[in-house]
């Protein structure tokens, strides 16, 4: 789905198109400059690509990345809603109400596809599908023409600086142009509904438990109830815990307390701190996912990422693991093919693993900007009855947005104790 793609920096993102119409074959030249998009133009090319990419994954059946949108999503309609904050006309009502439906409706989809629910996802795209094509009949015909030419650039496989359209030509090197270039959301562009902070009782000590207290917040301040949060993989809250050496990792899942909006929880953190920590949440109206980052206050100071060679071996809980890719090197915007696989110490599969939080695994990684969170399920249905046992190998498809050294965590269950095993890859540029 993200094959042959390129990654494009710009202040909005966009993923990915397929089978636009291209201008005849020309030669490009590296290097040249033209005025950036604005960013309505920016957020609908990105709308376009992501539409592309749903309808592919969905025809399909490869639900394993259909969460990712969501930050898309954000990103580009709360973009396009900002001119509609403060008009009062009933057409500015209108569409404001069409968006929202719009996002709800992804959010749904996004629900169906981490169920593996094929027919209600082909019912909800046809759909989106139509409310996106209703929504662009109100749109100016210069931006949407502005935003389908943002949307199919391609750039050369050996020279990342010519880009051009579809068949075009390498002026360095005479190569066609075929890699398209892919826009992400950049950290600034992302829309978030909610705010979170964290306090403890006391600051962290290494070894000594910690009670703490998750505060929800909106951004004019009204508490986030958890009737205000959807569920996903049995939890309204999954809270990523690490500190800074990205060595010390901790899920949680707060629960509420009597004060609206905060949710606690315990953990015994392995050092003084600080911790870093991210609410995996989907806040309505929108139900789209968000990471919500915090910071724990801590005895210590803030330690740097320590040891970055790449390590896809581990050992834990009396197990072997091992993290297989399906290709040499991990690219930024690319997914990669990867199997989980357990052994036990005699280097025969072990097939006893039990389901957390409905799967056979999670894999978690974080990079080494502490920004970034990558959070990845096993392929397939979700495991309901509790009394499954999997292994000794569970696919996955790893996607990171970008470049760098990330520490990835796989969290499984034994014998009903939670065992947690750190691996470490190297995320190249596309």
């Amino acid at each position: 789905m993200f094959r042959n793609a390129k990654i494009g920096r710009l202040s909005l993102g966009l993923c990915l198109v397929m089978g636009m119409a291209s201008l005849p074959a020309k030669e490009i030249q590296p290097g040249a400059k033209s005025a950036p998009p604005s960013a309505a133009v920016e957020s609908w090319a990105m709308l376009i690509q992501m539409m592309d990419r749903l309808r592919d994954a969905v025809a399909r059946k490869d639900f394993t990345l259909i969460h990712l949108e969501d930050r898309v999503a954000s990103a580009a309609v709360s973009t396009l809603l900002k001119p509609l904050a403060n008009a009062g006309t009933p057409n500015a009502a209108a569409q404001k109400s069409a968006w929202m439906k719009f996002v709800q409706d992804i959010s749904a989809l996004h629900t169906a596809a981490d169920a593996a629910d094929a027919e209600t996802c082909a019912t909800l795209f046809k759909q989106v599908d139509a409310e996106f094509r209703k929504l662009q009949e109100d749109l100016d015909p210069a931006v949407l023409k502005a935003a389908r030419e943002l949307a199919e650039r391609f750039t050369c496989p050996m020279h990342a600086d010519v880009i051009g359209g579809k068949g075009d030509t390498c002026g360095q090197c005479g190569m066609e142009l075929d890699q398209l270039v892919v826009l992400v959301p950049s950290q600034a562009a992302t829309q978030h509904a909610v705010r979170a902070t964290i306090t403890t009782d006391t600051p962290l000590e290494a070894g000594k438990p910690a009670h703490a207290i998750l505060q929800l917040r909106r951004t004019n301040g009204e508490p986030v109830t958890p009737a205000e949060l959807i569920e996903t993989h049995t939890r309204k809250i999954h809270l990523l815990v690490v500190d800074g050496s990205l060595m010390d990792y901790h899920h949680e899942h707060p629960q509420p307390t009597d004060t609206p909006g905060d949710y606690a929880f315990d953990f015994t953190p392995a050092k003084p701190g600080p911790y870093l920590a991210w609410a995996d949440l989907r806040p309505l109206p929108m139900g789209l996912q968000e990471y919500e980052k915090a910071i724990i206050a801590g005895r210590g100071t803030a330690e740097p990422v320590g040891n970055k060679e790449p390590r896809l071996k581990g050992d834990a809980g009396g197990l072997h693991f091992e993290l297989i890719l399906g290709q040499p090197q991990v690219k930024a915007g690319e997914p990669v093919l990867a199997k989980l696989r357990v052994t036990k110490p005699d280097g025969s599969g072990f097939d006893r693993l039990e389901p957390v939080m409905e799967a056979f695994a999670h894999l978690v990684g974080f990079n080494e900007d502490k920004e970034t969170v990558l959070h990845m399920h096993p392929s397939g249905a979700p495991l309901k009855t509790g009394n499954e046992r999997g292994g000794p190998e569970l696919d996955f498809k790893i996607y990171a947005s970008k470049p760098g050294f990330v520490r990835l965590f796989a969290q499984v269950q034994v014998d009903g104790r939670p065992v947690f095993v750190p691996f470490q890859l190297e995320v190249m540029p596309r």
